[in-house]
């Protein structure tokens, strides 16, 4: 099942990464959690010639993926790459690029930025550190399951492991896989399951020192609003608060939350309940399920963005917790916007009350000192529940408003940065020179409608997005809030939140009439009707941190289509024609 240990050199392993053949699997795999000190203890062990631990990769058809060693190799790539030096007598040192031919190539095709004047290790010690042979580990199998039992084995008694770490390894589960899933779009980094090594840092968190990576701590609804420490995130205690609530919607009382019954649950402790809950989530719908629990964070989260804008949640539910996160507290908060949203079917339209209504509810709410009861937390929720109701009122239709969505939204700002032909941003559809802001028609079908038919060219049963509303370049940010006197625009992972309203004041006409007069003339497009009929029904306004952003989700049908008998297709985060034989190769992801 596996191969005899061998060696291979940093200098292979990092050719395989930038040729993009290194791989991970977010289903076991965990993410990039080793601090700067740890990278840094791992360079200098090599450099001084010490063994290091093995690496275990499996091979496939496109490269390695790696079951074990990904925090390792991430460290060696970021030091070839000058993401961070070494301590050597009391001075920082850096790779020296120019002592390695690829990596060279590398900077010379853009894949990194080198540093310059700093001080840097020899030539010698260069030239040591990308021959160093590591003990790597192939594994041959294919099978989804030895993989992930490898993994688990291996990790199960990993001592760096938090106790819900080790219940995640390996662990494929739905149970173990909704938490996996629900926890990323919270924090951020969603993703593919299957990603390159080399995308891992842009969806990676910045905890407490600043490793370059693409979301910070204290930007996740967890450490901005005291939910958790920065420590309890590098430890996925996010993931084990997702797993208590998973626990306590689907077994239909609040989980007793104890290291004991998260094993048992885990199938991992004296008493296996792992049957129990994977029932319990099939009778509720394992997609039902998410979308009801990120639904409620949705609204929790905007209303956080909206009304506690120089505030953070903490402080309103306990003004004397120092620093001492609130989780409990907000375990009790979200369960009863969820027994309000979800079971009631109501929606909050009192906002300033509702944060009254939490203002020190620490105070109010029953504490347990061995462990959280369920009775305990059932008298909790439902007090909090009677303080909120009166702020809550009945929906017409089941519950899905513009808010519900921020969090999708969000999730897809983070994931366009991994999958940038799949999503299109459009700040608007008025010019953005000062001396003539006028509305195109040209501009209209160069930026949707051309852009609709390239994202319906992307493969069979893929789908697109394209937004309007959102600039994607900070020099359209700064002059939309210069041109339309707008201030505080939301800005996240390098996109800017301009809405449509300015439009809508732009040319004279409420929000609705404009949003109305934009699917209006998508409607009245030269598309084939096939498409203009899926698209229809797509078209979603998001309010997000208050400001209306037009969502069109686009599904691709069964074979490509054309706009004005010319084809388009995505290139990167550019929409542009297929001309002549290239033609077939769009033809070819139908098959």
């Amino acid at each position: 099942m596996i191969e005899s240990p061998t060696g291979m050199s940093i200098m292979q392993i990092y050719e395989h990464y930038r040729k993009d053949q290194v791989f991970v699997n977010r289903r076991y795999q965990r993410k990039l959690v080793w601090t700067l000190k740890e990278k840094q203890n791992l360079i200098d062990s090599i450099l001084l010639k010490y063994p290091v631990p093995l690496i275990l990769l499996t091979k496939t058809n496109k490269g390695f993926e790696i079951i074990d060693g990904m925090q390792r190799l991430n460290a060696f790539f970021g030091f070839i790459e000058n993401e961070f030096p070494i301590i050597i007598d009391g001075e920082e040192k850096y790779f020296n690029t120019n002592d390695y031919t690829f990596s060279r190539t590398q900077i010379s095709e853009g894949k990194f930025q080198p540093i310059t004047e700093a001080k840097y290790i020899t030539q010698e010690q260069v030239s040591d550190f990308i021959s160093y042979q590591f003990p790597l580990t192939v594994f041959k199998s294919t099978k989804i399951d030895d993989i992930n039992e490898t993994f688990r084995r291996i990790n199960s008694g990993g001592r760096h492991l938090s106790p819900q770490e080790v219940r995640q390894a390996g662990n494929i589960t739905k149970f173990a896989d909704l938490v996996r899933e629900i926890s990323a779009e919270i924090r951020g980094d969603s993703s593919n399951n299957i990603l390159l090594l080399s995308n891992m840092p842009s969806i990676s968190i910045d905890t407490r020192e600043p490793l370059g990576y693409g979301i910070s701590a204290l930007d996740t609804i967890w450490c901005k609003h005291g939910i958790l420490r920065i420590t309890d995130l590098r430890e996925s205690e996010d993931e084990q608060f997702i797993a208590d609530i998973i626990l306590s919607i689907a077994l239909e009382k609040p989980f007793p939350s104890s290291k004991i019954e998260f094993n048992n649950y885990y199938g991992t402790g004296d008493n296996d309940k792992s049957n129990e809950i994977e029932i319990k989530i099939n009778a509720l719908g394992r997609d039902n399920l998410a979308k009801d629990i990120k639904l409620v964070f949705s609204e929790i989260k905007s209303f956080c963005d909206n009304y506690l804008t120089n505030e953070n949640l903490k402080k309103i539910v306990n003004p004397k917790a120092g620093g001492n996160p609130i989780k409990e507290d907000f375990y009790t908060i979200f369960m009863a916007f969820y027994q309000l949203i979800i079971n009631d079917n109501k929606f909050p339209f009192d906002n300033l009350e509702i944060k009254k209504a939490l203002s020190n509810i620490h105070k109010r709410l029953t504490r347990d000192r061995k462990y959280t009861t369920t009775a305990g937390r059932i008298k909790n929720i439902t007090l909090c529940k009677s303080f909120l109701e009166p702020h809550f009122k009945e929906s017409k239709n089941t519950f899905r408003s513009r808010t519900s969505l921020s969090l999708d939204f969000q999730n897809y700002l983070m994931r366009s940065k991994v999958e940038s032909a799949i999503y299109d941003f459009k700040q608007g559809l008025y010019t953005l020179n000062p001396k003539k802001r006028e509305f195109s028609e040209k501009t209209f079908e160069d930026k949707i409608i051309k852009s609709i038919a390239a994202l319906s060219n992307l493969g069979k049963d893929k789908k697109g997005y394209l937004f309007i509303g959102v600039s994607d370049k900070e020099e359209d940010t700064a002059q939309i809030e210069k041109l339309d006197k707008i201030d505080n625009v939301f800005r996240y992972q390098g996109f800017g939140v301009v809405g449509l309203e300015r439009e809508a004041k732009l040319r004279g006409v409420t929000l609705d009439n404009y949003i109305t007069m934009i699917t209006d003339k998508i409607s009245k497009s030269a598309l084939p009707q096939e498409l203009l009929k899926r698209v229809s029904k797509t078209i979603t306004p998001i309010t997000y941190h208050n400001r209306t952003i037009l969502m069109i989700e686009i599904q691709c049908g069964n074979s490509p289509i054309y706009y004005n008998d010319k084809m388009y297709h995505r290139d990167g985060s550019n929409t542009k024609e297929v001309v002549g034989a290239a033609q077939g190769d769009i033809f070819k992801l139908f098959l």
